[in-house]
């Protein structure tokens, strides 16, 4: 075990941002201590010699990003970054984006929930899809100077700071005029890994497919048939880094896919890269990490059972606030 040249860390947000935050994030150097005052999520300690790299992946949510002045070489040292401190936003994405495998930028974001972006970005899903865009654009002079006013601050300050804006964004975004509970929907098909048929949706939410589709794309970014196929892919991530002791039929099976064929052609077009690859070599990436503390859990085999699927719907149709 090498020391430790980076912490990649995911934080917990507060309760009031909860239904709208999956969890802050922090790729930056390591503290002798990690930040106390709110519940560690996740903690990956990369070494000086640890291989690197991997992909921006297919994924079916928004996310916002701060990216700093300085950067992690594949090499194990840091050196200074390309640009300035600056914000971006990621769109849903629905195929793979070529990323930088020599280094990462130090930066800290946010990873926001399926259908509850629009409140806190100020644009439509629909419009960030397939798009990485400046943060400027989308909130102006609210934006002036919070990249740099990041980048001078402690890990913990930077998140507080962050979760701060969110939540004044939040009081001040217009309320939702949907009858559909499209987040409660996104989190059925989450909590399904990808492995529910669209219309048995629709028929849960009482809608047609075609509404279904029309109002999942405008709060979510994607088709509810995408984001899906997102799901079952970003489950099948748990895989990566497990050597090459997999059965790889076996494994398509319990994902949902109709064969292995079909899984690798997933995985090319979301990762670019094959199910194998992804096992035999080392990894870092968000969802991978994700995945394997899904699966670490016990949650992923649960939630592909047939009971789990249909206590999904009943849970949600049972719920006052469920997807009606």
């Amino acid at each position: 075990m090498f020391p430790a040249a980076v912490h990649y860390r995911e934080f917990a947000p507060c309760e009031a941002l909860r239904e709208h935050v999956r969890a802050f994030f922090s790729f930056a150097p390591p503290l002798e201590h990690p930040p106390g005052g709110r519940p560690l999520l996740c903690e990956v300690r990369l070494g000086e010699r640890d291989p690197f790299g991997a992909p921006l992946f297919a994924d079916g949510h928004v996310s916002l990003a701060f990216i700093f002045e300085q950067a992690w070489a594949s090499g194990g040292h840091w050196r200074r970054a390309r640009s300035a401190p600056h914000g971006e936003v990621i769109g849903p994405m629905s195929t793979v984006i070529a990323a930088s495998v020599d280094e990462s930028p130090e930066e800290v974001g946010v990873f926001l929930r399926a259908g509850r972006a629009c409140a806190l970005i100020g644009a439509p899903p629909a419009e960030l899809a397939d798009r990485i865009v400046a943060l400027d654009d989308l909130w102006g002079a609210a934006a002036a100077g919070l990249p740099a006013e990041l980048a001078a601050a402690g890990e913990a300050a930077r998140i507080d700071r962050l979760e701060s804006v969110l939540l004044r964004r939040l009081a001040q975004a217009p309320a939702a005029e949907t009858t559909l509970n499209v987040p409660r929907l996104a989190q059925c098909i989450l909590r399904a890994g990808g492995r529910l048929k669209i219309e048995r949706l629709a028929d849960a939410a009482g809608v047609s497919r075609q509404h279904l589709t029309r109002s999942f794309r405008e709060a979510v970014g994607v088709t509810p048939k995408l984001f899906a196929r997102l799901s079952r892919f970003q489950a099948g991530l748990a895989y990566a880094g497990c050597g090459a002791a997999v059965d790889w039929a076996q494994a398509a099976l319990e994902l949902g896919y109709a064969d292995q064929s079909h899984m690798i052609a997933e995985f090319r077009e979301f990762s670019s890269l094959t199910p194998e690859t992804l096992a035999r070599q080392r990894w870092f990436h968000p969802f991978i990490e994700r995945a394997r503390s899904i699966r670490s859990r016990d949650e992923v085999s649960s939630a592909y059972s047939r009971q789990s699927k249909f206590s999904a719907f009943a849970a949600a149709r049972l719920d006052p606030g469920g997807i009606f």
